[in-house]
């Protein structure tokens, strides 16, 4: 068997000899024993000796690409010339932010000015403290959702929309043109968001509107519209199937009904804190639970009111939230049926019916904008006029058999 040592001795080569011998020319007494380490390179006095593979050059920092940077955690260090943002704000404007954020305060929306342009924060809610949130109530389930959406609902949020009257108008034009029977509501949501821009606002706000109008009509197309042209996420609330007010407030946790608003569920989904809040129905709301008011559309009076949207309790989180740039849209049928205290904090806008003449004249316009057969015009006029379309809704139905028999392929 062979004996293998650990670290064995080699006998010097002559070749060894010669190199040693150069090496220790000019040093008194110095070693003449064979070296693990690559010689020290003349003249570059920061080479670390002790490093076997790496040349002087490799020290050299290179950029790294975007996918490179998929590996790292949040404390490895990344090359300070590579930055990227997906909103394309540069460090700078990520500074100004935080600072910004670190500072708000519930009640008082702040506007930080970025390279991207403006941008206005608010908080919905008091930062969250370790005494700010008391989970002593509720099932096991009941109280993780709680904590998840009282974390969640300490984050700021945007104010956005169109912020300065000539994208006000552009918006209200461009519904105009696809509803022009809702020419009265588009008016005075135009005036009342130019108000609130005069009055410092650099997002869409408007006041309280209920929009009454018979069946139909096309109420719901409307808000849908108006979602779509500003840019505001909408939360749609039914009157026709809600059978208590929990979607309002939140439930309490001693009920077994307890689950968040349908409201604060919104504003956590799209961070935004002045969607559409569309309440569709609201002449038939009604409130089954036990001990409840007799006008269960009351319940939106502590939303209505500027004094008092400020700070709403919301029962399920049992924390007040900041609800006073809500975008606020009632839709009805018979506004007799809407309680008066209601009615009295909002803007009320009444559609009269569609005569047939209106009817034709929205069916010419479909068509066009569909780019439909011109000869269908014809016939929904007369349609309309002989009675067999009365309302939007048929005309709508009516427009949409048509665009399916022009998209359908044809079978050979």
């Amino acid at each position: 068997m062979t004996k293998i040592t650990k670290n064995p001795k080699k006998p010097p080569s002559k070749s060894d000899a010669k190199a040693d011998d150069a090496a220790g020319e000019g040093s008194e007494g110095a070693p003449n024993e064979l070296s693990l380490f690559k010689p020290h390179p003349r003249g570059a006095d920061d080479f670390d000796p002790l490093d076997l593979g790496n040349r002087p050059e490799d020290y050299e920092q290179e950029d790294l690409d975007l996918p490179a940077l998929d590996h790292l955690g949040e404390d490895d260090e990344v090359n300070p010339r590579t930055w990227f943002h997906p909103d394309g704000l540069t460090r700078e404007d990520v500074d100004r932010q935080d600072d910004a954020l670190s500072m708000l305060q519930m009640g008082k929306p702040a506007t930080v000015f970025l390279s991207t342009g403006p941008v206005t924060y608010m908080r919905l809610a008091n930062p969250l403290t370790k005494d700010g949130f008391k989970d002593d109530a509720g099932r096991d389930a009941e109280k993780k959702e709680r904590l998840r959406l009282t974390q969640e609902i300490d984050t700021p949020v945007k104010l956005i929309g169109p912020a300065n009257e000539h994208a006000v108008d552009e918006v209200t034009s461009a519904v105009y043109a696809r509803a022009p029977i809702f020419a009265p509501v588009l008016q005075a949501m135009r005036e009342s968001a130019h108000l609130s821009l005069w009055r410092g606002a650099n997002y869409f706000h408007f006041r309280p509107t209920i929009i009454v109008s018979g069946p139909g009509m096309g109420k719901t197309t409307l808000v849908h519209l108006l979602a779509e042209a500003t840019g505001l996420p909408m939360i749609y609330l039914d009157g026709s199937t809600m059978m208590t007010t929990v979607d309002l407030m939140g439930g309490d946790a001693v009920f077994r009904s307890s689950r968040p608003s349908a409201i604060v569920q919104g504003l956590i989904q799209h961070e935004v804190g002045n969607p559409l809040v569309v309440f569709d129905e609201i002449d038939k709301l009604a409130d089954m639970s036990l001990g409840a008011r007799d006008k269960p559309a009351e319940a939106l009076l502590p939303f209505l009111e500027p004094q008092t949207a400020g700070r709403v309790r919301e029962h399920f989180l049992q924390v007040d939230l900041d609800l006073q740039f809500l975008n606020w849209l009632l839709l009805a049928n018979d506004i007799d049926k809407v309680p008066k205290t209601v009615r009295d904090r909002c803007k009320v806008i009444q559609i009269p019916p569609l005569t047939p003449e209106d009817l034709a004249a929205m069916a010419e316009a479909e068509v066009r904008r569909r780019h439909l057969e011109p000869e269908l015009v014809g016939e929904l006029i007369r349609a309309c006029a002989r009675g067999q379309i009365k309302s939007l809704r048929k005309l709508s139905k009516a427009l949409d058999a048509a665009e399916a028999t022009l998209r359908r392929p044809l079978l050979h």
